[in-house]
């Protein structure tokens, strides 16, 4: 009996054990993989795969694949992913899915990203713009920046043809007289610029405007922020993804043409007009006494300009006698030809340069992390000769779970530049000096060959072209070994944990490496008519390391309607602490690069430099608040202090407020159904800038100087002990500028997406600039002014963007954005005791003078009226200093009867009052054409080089440009380009400001027109590629424009020395094929 009950008990047992597992197999995870494509059957990257009603969830790989964990048959997936309509699929027993999106018109879902936060625009109350990955992988630029211009409404963006150059940019106008860059953030890290950011590793690009968008980022946002964010791979167990992002180009230098100088005949005839014009000027008799033009009143060019030792030589000549000395000293001996024809100095200077970008990216992920590796080479020539720029980088980010509620994570990159032969200082900017080789292309004359009948370099050794260098010499001989290397690293490691749902805890730690090190040889050249008697040499290096630490708190609470997101951080940073060492010296023992160094070289100079960076410590919070997605309320406030300031202010609080209202969200609108979506929203806010102060400003500085303090200090009646002197007055009461922002606007959607229009309406008053205010001598005469606060400043403006996209048939799609910025700045109040402000000074003209009610950096000077056209006219004007025939007739402003200082009056201002853009996308099947226009009115431009070529009188001799065709003469009279011909320089001709130089900046550029082609996957796949897409573009093929200059794209060295062209480095236009491909 007990033995049947076992048995039976065992059958039952097992049968239990049977159906159990059976149950339990039905209740396991089971995989599920698929593809989501879009409506060309192309995989779509990093859409979102969600289970319904759980945590769980993926995203798609780079070819849109996918593969997740399901409990059930009943399992529903939801699909979404930015730019398209959200989508719902049931599992059942499948175990594969394939899923088509459409395309959501609406920018409703574009993601928002501050660094500390992610949001969408459908939730944000913010002025923030987003511009798309693939917007900056259309040129070859070194810096990503550049692709910003016009794709964003508020951002002011000037740029050049220079590789490996900063650009200036601003968000909102100018807010400060200083230091108005905005603030970079990527990936959680500031950084002071973003050279390093290879444009293929880049995710998304956010850019924060207004107060309720930035001010969470308290004394550094003042500004603006640029947000980066680099790519990611996605979770899910997938093999290993890999793509290649390749383009192949070239850049062209004559956008507008090569300036028009004057022929060797024009300029030797004008030449003899200048010198009856001196004659009839002075009442002397004509002297014709270039030493290349002949004595009598036809012009004439000689058989040589130089021949050993002698000049304007005619006739025949002893060549071997001249081969005999150039045998015995090459440096001084020279025979020089004219070049009848005429040198064009800017084409030889200048070539059509190669470019080349090479990207690789690795990219996969397992259930609980995700990797991405990106590699990339530019290596990129200039179209100065010589002028090259090369970047090598390498990303790692990753991302791991560990178990449920730890997350941890890091950003890093390595980054390898090298800039040879850069022109312009002020971080290469391109902006150049007043010798730059660009300015003495139109300063050497035509008549000049680039090499003498020797082959060495030819220049103004022959005498009667004043003091010009060869430009081509300077490219190549000099410039060729102006070499600057960088080594950067930059990233960061975080750990989040999640101890209960949605509460996150954030903590991360990151920070950016930089070394650097130049080194600079130039040979002697005896050619010139001032010569370079000594090689010169110089080499430094420096490096600096950057931190921030960051901690946070976010939470957020559904409670029906009720939606409640807060975040808590603190934080600290140093901007950068490091040492930097120099030195130079003369005649070194080798002339080979690779065995010279300061210790072999003559009359060395060494200099050094310790820098400690600047200290920040900031609190901050942020809250959000919504109800039923209709009423959305959001409050920032950030505590700063910075070492920047003393003790007295150095801490500054923050605050902003803002809200929206979703009016669609109102049972009234369903009355509306044209209207898709409205949102109404404002804010207000205050930011911190403290880029414009010297940390050291707080501190009256001293040191020891022999040659301006040579007295005993020690009792000793020796004069040669060093003394101190004042070095610098220091300012511990100096404070943060503060920018209070006022933001109203609204974002629409029409039709279901067909139309959409974004409009801000807005305000930013910056209080306490700061600015160096000379000092009277008797503080000291060697010492730096202060930073002080002295004055008030506005900007105000609209931004809108019009979008409109559609089908024109039912393979034929458009899209038309219209990005357009209204602005006005304007100094609305200074100190007491100031009335307004000057900038920098180029050959004794101070054309800047900043007043109230006027712009940062406005030209001022005198108003020319026309020229003295008679003798009458002069004497019948008022009394004005070097007034005759043919020259500058002034204004008087005031009345009083006579041409003084006090008649120099406001003559334009170089801040553009319009920026925008038009971009058109055309797609049709497996090809899309995109083509993109940018527009900058309302400007003006300083043309100071117009003083080197369009007077005879300003290095006499040297190449002037064709303008001297049209200077005045009695025929032209008030029609002429430019003064009378002659060598007098007073302020009625070269020597004051006036509105001669100010020309209009308006202009047009065609900047960008590409054509791609998606190669079908069938033909792809029989090589092994997932994907394949090839496209042609071409940059900055055309540009409409009024300005004589080189190109109207004209920023400036500091913000208040702005618009000032002295022969920038232009604008390139540039023409590539790209290839794109995954595997």
């Amino acid at each position: 009996m007990k033995h049947k009950y076992y048995q039976n008990f065992k059958s039952f047992f097992l049968l239990a054990i049977m159906v159990l597992g059976s149950f339990a197999s039905f209740a396991q995870d089971r995989k599920v993989s698929g593809k989501v494509v879009g409506t060309d059957s192309q995989g779509i990257p990093g859409v979102s795969i969600l289970v319904k009603g759980t945590n769980t969830g993926t995203t798609t790989d780079i070819n849109g694949a996918f593969s997740i964990s399901v409990k059930s048959a009943n399992t529903v997936l939801s699909i979404s992913a930015v730019g398209y309509k959200t989508k719902e699929v049931s599992v059942g027993s499948q175990a594969s899915v394939s899923v088509t999106l459409e395309e959501d018109v609406s920018q409703l879902s574009e993601v928002i990203v501050t660094g500390y936060s992610v949001t969408n625009k459908k939730e944000s109350t913010a002025a923030a713009s987003i511009v798309k990955a693939k917007d900056l992988q259309i040129a070859p630029s070194g810096n990503v920046e550049q692709q910003l211009q016009g794709r964003v409404a508020g951002v002011t963006l000037i740029t050049n043809g220079q590789p490996g150059t900063n650009s200036i940019i601003r968000v909102r106008g100018f807010g400060a007289f200083g230091g108005n860059e905005p603030l970079y953030i990527v990936d959680g890290v500031p950084v002071g610029s973003t050279d390093f950011l290879s444009p293929d590793d880049i995710e998304s690009t956010t850019v924060l405007k207004d107060a309720a968008a930035a001010s969470i980022y308290g004394a550094r946002a003042a500004n603006g922020v640029i947000v980066y964010t680099t790519k990611r791979g996605a979770k899910g167990k997938k093999p290993l993804q890999i793509t290649y992002d390749g383009l192949y180009g070239g850049t062209d230098p004559n956008v507008n043409g090569a300036p028009k100088m004057l022929t060797p005949q024009e300029q030797a005839d004008w030449t003899h007009v200048a010198y009856r014009n001196n004659a009839a000027a002075n009442g002397t008799a004509v002297s014709y006494s270039h030493p290349q033009y002949g004595t009598s009143a036809q012009a004439t060019l000689p058989t040589y300009l130089h021949f050993n030792g002698q000049n304007g030589v005619r006739g025949a000549v002893d060549m071997a006698a001249a081969q005999a000395a150039y045998a015995a000293n090459p440096l001084t001996t020279f025979v020089i030809r004219p070049n009848l024809a005429g040198t064009n100095w800017y084409d030889e200077i200048t070539r059509f340069g190669t470019t080349q970008r090479h990207s690789l990216g690795f990219s996969g992920g397992t259930d609980n992390g995700r990797f991405y590796i990106g590699l990339s080479a530019q290596e990129q020539q200039g179209i100065l000769l010589e002028n090259d720029f090369r970047r090598y980088s390498a990303r790692f980010n990753s991302e791991f779970d560990l178990g449920k509620h730890v997350r941890i994570g890091e950003n890093l990159q390595f980054t390898y530049r090298s800039v040879r032969g850069q022109s312009g200082g002020n971080g290469g900017l391109g902006i150049a000096g007043d010798e730059s080789v660009i300015l003495s292309a139109y300063r050497m004359p035509t008549v000049i060959p680039v090499r003498d009948d020797f082959g060495s370099f030819a220049s103004t050794r022959a005498a009667g072209f004043n003091n010009p260098r060869n430009p081509v010499r300077q490219l190549m001989t000099n410039q060729i070994n102006d070499q600057n290397y960088n080594a950067n690293a930059v990233g960061n490691v975080y750990v989040e944990v999640e101890p209960i749902k949605d509460l996150i805890i954030k903590s991360s730690i990151g920070g950016q490496y930089n070394n650097s090190y130049f080194v600079n040889y130039n040979y002697r050249y005896l050619g010139d008519s001032e010569p370079e008697a000594s090689d010169s040499f110089s080499e430094g290096s420096g490096y600096s390391f950057a931190w921030v630490f960051s901690n946070t708190v976010a939470y957020k609470y559904q409670w029906r309607k009720h939606g409640i997101k807060a975040l808590v951080g603190l934080e600290s940073l140093n901007t950068g602490r490091g040492r930097s060492i120099s030195g130079s010296g003369i005649n070194p023992f080798s002339m080979d690069l690779d065995f010279v160094t300061l210790n072999a070289v003559q009359s060395p100079v060494v200099n050094s430099n310790l820098f400690s960076g600047v200290n920040f410590y900031s609190l901050f919070g942020k809250a959000d608040y919504n109800f039923d997605e209709k009423y959305y309320l959001t409050a920032v406030v950030r505590r700063d202090g910075s070492s920047r300031f003393g003790a007295q202010n150095r801490y500054g609080v923050f605050p902003a407020f803002s809200a929206a209202w979703r009016v669609t969200s109102e049972e009234f609108m369903k009355d509306l159904p044209a209207i898709t979506d409205l949102k109404i929203r404002g804010g207000w806010g205050e930011m911190g800038n403290s880029n414009n102060v010297d940390p050291a400003n707080q501190y009256s500085l001293y040191a020891a100087r022999r040659d301006l303090s040579f007295y005993p200090i020690d009792g000793q009646s020796s004069g040669a002990n060093e003394g101190y002197i004042r070095s610098r007055i220091g300012n511990p009461a100096a404070k943060w500028e503060t920018s209070e922002t006022t933001n109203i606007g609204f974002d629409a959607t029409f039709l279901n997406g067909k139309w959409e229009l974004v409009f801000d309406l807005w305000r930013k008053d910056t209080r306490d600039l700061l600015f160096n205010v000379p000092l009277p001598a008797v503080v000291g005469p060697n010492a730096s002014a202060p930073s002080v606060n002295v004055a008030k400043m506005r900007n105000e403006g609209i931004d809108f963007q019009i979008i409109n996209r559609g089908n024109i048939t039912s393979e034929l799609k458009y899209e038309l954005t219209f990005n357009n910025s209204f602005l006005k700045n304007e100094i609305v109040a200074f100190a007491p005791g100031i009335t307004n402000l000057t900038g920098g000074a180029f050959r004794g003209i101070t054309p800047i003078r900043m007043e109230i009610g006027r712009s940062l950096s406005s030209f001022y000077g005198y108003k020319v009226l026309g020229y003295f056209n008679t003798a009458a006219e002069v004497t019948s004007a008022p009394a004005q200093s070097g007034a005759g025939v043919g020259r500058f007739r002034y204004a008087d402003m005031d009345g009083d009867g006579k041409i003084t200082p006090a008649d120099r009056t406001y003559l334009g201002s170089p801040v553009p009052t319009y920026t925008g853009g038009i971009n058109v996308g055309l797609t049709y099947r497996a090809f899309d054409l995109n083509m993109y226009v940018y527009a900058s009115a309302g400007n003006k431009i300083w043309n100071q080089s117009k003083w080197f070529t369009d007077f005879f009188g300003t290095f006499e001799g040297s190449g002037k440009g064709e303008r001297a065709k049209q200077s005045w003469t009695p025929a032209l009279g008030n029609n002429a380009l430019a003064p009378i011909w002659e060598s007098a320089s007073n302020i009625s001709t070269s020597g004051a400001e006036n509105s001669w130089y100010v020309e209009d900046g308006d202009y047009i550029r065609f900047q960008n027109i590409s054509l791609g082609y998606n190669i079908p996957t069938k033909f792809s796949s029989k090589l092994g590629i997932k994907r394949a897409k090839l496209t042609l573009s071409a940059n900055n093929l055309l540009t409409f424009t009024k300005y004589k200059g080189l190109d109207p794209g004209v920023g400036g060295a500091a913000d208040t020395s702005f618009g000032i062209d002295v022969g920038n480095y232009p604008v390139t236009r540039s023409f590539n094929a790209a290839i794109n491909l995954s595997f």
